[in-house]
């Protein structure tokens, strides 16, 4: 068998139909499989599963387990699965038709290919939107020193990080002896901790600049509630330790090449004080946000000497934080909220 497609499942009735339909629905004329795994799903999504599978069995399996979370219920998902190359999607999102078609002709163009990458649109209100920044110009193919540009990525952005976005040889995640029970603790950047190891493991890449992958964006927001265990598990310091510790068999073990994880590191942790602090319901609320310790996001050299690292707008920012200063963080809110008032003007004239 050529695809398995891995659904992880859990409490998702209102979307997983259009999930499911859109993988029954491909133009590939192939042999594929869905693993739909129900990760304990308190809601109907467990009978609808279990629903498909049984109008498809010739397609579909379903596996139900305790909740252990999106990790856990992926990790299930791969032990199950046969296919050749096994696809990611989440259950509240959805893929094109020509998905499987399209890597597939990708592969038989090009043999011997461990992942083939390509790119999604956001999907909200029922309507899709493109990508505002295409990461790649067309189809490029990485191997050897040429992977440098990929790991370059992987430590200074988010556009590679997703596991929805590739095609991945099963054989590459079954052989994963990786200890993933870090991710339990988070509910953040665990696509791209299991990314870094896949591009690592990976001899050839192909990314192709098709938007294959629907990703719904108005399922999930920040809690307008002050929750500082909702805040440690958004904690990404994890993610920028594990670069580190690749750097070495990347072949870039360089102080430059950890100033970046580090600016990376910092301009992340600055990022998510602002979604808390903008989303905090009231002053009260904001102010639980400013007390809270920000500094555990970061490695001991950012709080050391926090003017090397970082975009400018992160040291500012961070210096009002360790300062707790009320008044200047909110000044610094209003003149982002202006800002992106008049941007949105300024769009609006053009258009007109």
């Amino acid at each position: 068998m050529k695809f398995s497609i891995l659904v992880p499942v859990y409490n998702v009735e209102k979307y997983l139909e259009q999930c499911v339909e859109s993988l029954l629905n491909q133009t590939y004329k192939g042999d594929c499989e869905i693993i739909l795994v129900d990760d304990g799903s308190t809601d109907s999504s467990g009978v609808i599963c279990d629903r498909y599978a049984e109008n498809n069995p010739d397609k579909i399996r379903v596996v139900h387990k305790e909740n252990g979370g999106h990790t856990s219920a992926r990790l299930e998902a791969i032990k199950n699965a046969t296919g050749e190359y096994s696809l990611f999607c989440d259950s509240d999102d959805f893929v094109e038709c020509s998905l499987l078609e399209t890597v597939n002709a990708v592969l038989d163009d090009n043999p011997n290919t461990d992942m083939v990458m390509y790119s999604f649109c956001y999907y909200e209100n029922g309507k899709k939107r493109p990508r505002n920044l295409s990461v790649f110009d067309g189809t490029e193919i990485f191997e050897g020193p040429a992977k440098k540009k990929l790991y370059d990525l992987l430590i200074t952005t988010p556009y590679i990080n997703s596991l929805c976005t590739k095609a991945i040889k099963t054989a590459l995640l079954k052989n994963d002896t990786t200890d993933y029970s870090i991710l339990k603790n988070t509910d953040i950047a665990e696509d791209a901790y299991v990314v870094s190891y896949l591009v690592t493991k990976c001899s050839k890449i192909i990314n192709i600049n098709k938007p294959l992958y629907n990703y719904r964006t108005n399922r999930k927001s920040i809690s307008r509630s002050y929750n500082p265990q909702k805040i440690e598990r958004k904690n990404t310091l994890f993610l920028y330790q594990r670069f580190i510790e690749l750097l070495p068999a990347w072949e870039m073990d360089s102080e430059e090449n950890i100033n970046k994880i580090y600016g990376a590191c910092f301009d992340k942790a600055m990022y998510l004080f602002c979604m808390h602090y903008e989303h905090a319901a009231t002053k009260k609320n904001r102010k639980k946000v400013l007390e809270y310790n920000w500094s555990s996001m970061l490695f001991d050299a950012i709080i050391e000497n926090p003017q090397k690292f970082g975009s400018h707008n992160s040291i500012k920012l961070y210096r009002m934080i360790l300062n707790n200063n009320y008044l200047l963080i909110n000044l610094h809110f209003i003149r982002k909220k202006v800002y992106r008032i008049l941007k949105k003007i300024k769009r609006a004239i053009k258009e007109v």
